[in-house]
């Protein structure tokens, strides 16, 4: 491994970590009810995907699968330990996928905000600029169709396209100001 390799990868892994320690912890938490135990848990689980980072295909999953590593470590930790008292797996995999859909579900609400934004910004575009984006975006169409629809150049239906993006860029870009002041 080149040590540019090992650069990035330490990167990707220290992101990662910054990112998911603490939803690591809970996850060894809620298993074995032991806050000592659950961050001997969650090192051992960073271990693991460190050891099998490149298994990992999909970044954006690296939470629940970093949860279910911490899972997994933790009822074994228990089962070592000879303790009876762990939930079972049902149960454990049943809570991580509760805080799996829960995720989801904040996320489709933010998703249905940003749609409903952008439509906003769409309806107060200029009605040529509005006309060029529908059509390219919601009918699919390509620009060299849009153009014969109707009858402009290619290049008229290229920059109106260019002011339209760039205008819905720009009030998402005030909307995020105004957010943040």
């Amino acid at each position: 491994m080149t040590s540019e390799c090992a650069y990035a990868r330490e990167s990707v892994f220290q992101h990662i970590y910054s990112l998911y320690h603490q939803r690591v912890y809970h996850a060894a938490q809620k298993v074995l009810r032991d806050a000592q135990m659950a961050e001997d848990a969650a090192q051992e689980t960073f271990i693991k995907a460190y050891r099998y980072l490149d298994k990992l295909e999909d970044v954006s999953k690296a939470g629940a699968w970093l949860a279910t590593i911490a899972s997994r470590t933790a009822i074994d930790m228990l089962r070592k330990e000879g303790k009876r008292t762990f939930i079972s797996i049902e149960l454990a995999s049943w809570e991580l996928e509760q805080h799996y859909l829960e995720h989801i579900v904040i996320e489709e609400v933010e998703l249905r905000e940003t749609k409903q934004e952008l439509e906003q910004d769409i309806q107060k575009l200029k009605p040529k600029l509005k006309e060029v984006l529908t059509l390219r975006y919601m009918e699919d169409m390509r620009e060299s169709e849009i153009a014969a629809a109707l009858s402009l150049s290619k290049a008229t239906v290229k920059t109106r396209l260019y002011r339209a993006k760039a205008a819905v860029k720009q009030a998402k870009l005030n909307r995020e100001q105004v957010q943040y002041v």
